[in-house]
């Protein structure tokens, strides 16, 4: 008999549904499920909470009918195996999607970089790394993007989005992109105003920019707590 059939018989004998052996055990119902179809394996931790709560012990729920078998001992240790050598696939597949989130999210930097570059510098009065690098952004509604670079900004937002997604934070890697995308059209659009050269403020695309990055930031926040308390629920383990 294999380690599921004990316990969804273990269970069955004890009189308990799988819900409530998975509110004791401290995982979810569908754990539950894979452990008795055989989809999975408990860790060593939950299997000795499973022997505890259906009145049982550990070796039998792993002994083997059958001659030669691997001992209780082995089991485990084999078991404990298993749940190490997922936990760094686990973290393996993590990093991976870390680095590609983070990859998408300098490649959506630097195309604004460039399409900066090519729509406000003009390459014939330059080098093309002067071009690239050095040459100050000018004509209509250049003001933004220049500032952005002129401040750093650009690239603090940049550094931000990228750390974002290496911390596995990607919905707020995301909304910190899109923020930035959005406040520097906003604020080409709408941060012109021509009625406060008197005063000195021309243009407050700034303050759009800053607004709906700020906005777009505490956005990724709530969605990456909405998130992550979905996934607790669905996955306590």
């Amino acid at each position: 008999m294999a380690l599921s059939d004990r316990i969804k018989n273990c269970r069955q004998s004890a009189g308990l549904s799988q819900e409530k052996v998975a509110e004791l055990v401290g995982v979810s119902r569908q754990a539950v499920t894979k452990w008795e179809t055989g989809q999975s394996a408990p860790s060593t931790e939950n299997l000795f909470r499973l022997a505890e709560i259906l009145g049982t012990t550990v070796d039998f729920l792993l002994s083997e009918e059958k001659q030669g078998s691997p001992t209780p001992a082995e089991q485990i240790y084999y078991l404990y195996k298993l749940e190490q050598e997922q936990k760094a696939a686990l973290r393996a597949a993590q990093r991976k999607a870390r680095l590609r989130e983070a990859l998408f999210a300098l490649l959506a930097y630097l195309l604004i970089y460039l399409v900066g570059r090519i729509l406000w510098c003009d390459l014939s009065q330059s080098s093309f790394k002067g071009w690239l690098f050095s040459v100050r952004p000018a004509g209509e509604h250049s003001y933004l993007y220049g500032w952005l670079l002129s401040s750093h900004l650009f690239w603090y937002s940049m550094a931000a989005s990228l750390l974002f997604a290496l911390c596995g934070k990607f919905l707020l890697s995301r909304m910190t992109t899109g923020g930035f995308f959005l406040g520097i059209v906003f604020g080409m659009l709408f941060g012109p105003y021509p009625e406060g050269a008197a005063t000195g403020n021309t243009h407050y695309g700034w303050l759009i920019w800053g607004m709906i990055l700020l906005l777009a930031v505490i956005a990724g926040i709530i969605l990456e707590a909405v998130k992550k308390k979905r996934k607790s629920r669905e996955y306590p383990v």
